[in-house]
């Protein structure tokens, strides 16, 4: 008797009907584009997005204005909106276009990167200054466990902030934390002379007051004065060598054109 190959017919209809899984298709990648702060020698800030080839999208006080490439024997020059907009390099120039100005007579002012801009700490004795301490400055050596000897450890912190070197200036500080600079251009601080020490608790205290100035990345000024409190042990039995040194338990600061920012 011949048997009939009855089981291969649903396989093979089965083998037919089954279709490969498609493999999942990517989701688009969204491209930022990033804007580019700058500073300008009449105060103002410009940020310019640039999306094509052919665009600058310029962002002056607030106010939005679209311009296009226009021809220029050197760099990349924009006009619309009765502004020329010329960059060279990482400047750029901001000047208006009167009627009928296809360049503009005036060459209008200079804008750089926030980081280049200069600004300026309020002087002593003003707001959001130092103290106008009028005492001539001790010029005799101290020791590091003088009040002097806290008020250097201050200065060496923001000197090493200033350039960046944020993790090593955390090891002044009791809690170890980080400076975060990301949304400054520039930072810098002043210090004034200290306090007198104070003791508590097994603990000495000095306080100094402290000046903070620089640019946002957005080119905004920035303007905060406080103070910090510095403090090291009192000589305690069983004290460490490092627990005998100064370093920085606070810094209280406010900003001059915001609610208090407290950055220690």
């Amino acid at each position: 008797m011949t048997m009939r190959p009855l089981l291969l017919i649903p396989i093979l209809a089965l083998a037919a009907c089954t279709k490969p899984t498609p493999e999942p298709t990517a989701a688009p990648k969204t491209v930022s584009i990033p804007r580019i702060h700058y500073v300008c020698t009449d105060g103002r800030t410009v940020s310019a997005l640039y999306p094509d080839s052919q665009t600058a999208q310029l962002t002056i006080g607030g106010s939005t204005h679209l311009l296009r490439i226009a021809r220029s024997g050197s760099g990349a020059r924009y006009t619309g909106d009765a502004l020329q907009w010329w960059t060279k390099g990482d400047e750029g120039m901001l000047a208006a276009l009167k009627p009928g100005e296809d360049i503009a007579a005036d060459p209008g002012v200079t804008c750089v990167p926030p980081a280049r801009a200069p600004v300026e700490p309020p002087a002593p004795g003003t707001p959001g200054g130092l103290p106008d301490d009028r005492t001539p400055l001790d010029e005799r050596p101290f020791t590091p466990e003088s009040a002097q000897g806290a008020a250097n450890v201050l200065q060496t912190y923001y000197a090493l902030v200033e350039s960046g070197r944020v993790a090593e200036a955390a090891k002044l500080r009791v809690d170890g934390r980080e400076e975060d600079l990301k949304p400054f251009a520039s930072l810098h601080a002043q210090t004034g002379g200290p306090g007198p020490i104070e003791g508590a608790a097994g603990s000495l205290y000095v306080e100094v007051p402290v000046v903070l100035y620089g640019r946002y990345v957005t080119g905004g000024e920035y303007h905060a004065s406080g103070k910090a409190t510095l403090r090291r042990v009192n000589g305690v039995p069983g004290a460490t060598a490092e627990q005998l040194k100064w370093r920085i338990d606070r810094i209280e600061v406010q900003s001059a054109t915001s609610a208090s920012r407290p950055t220690g």
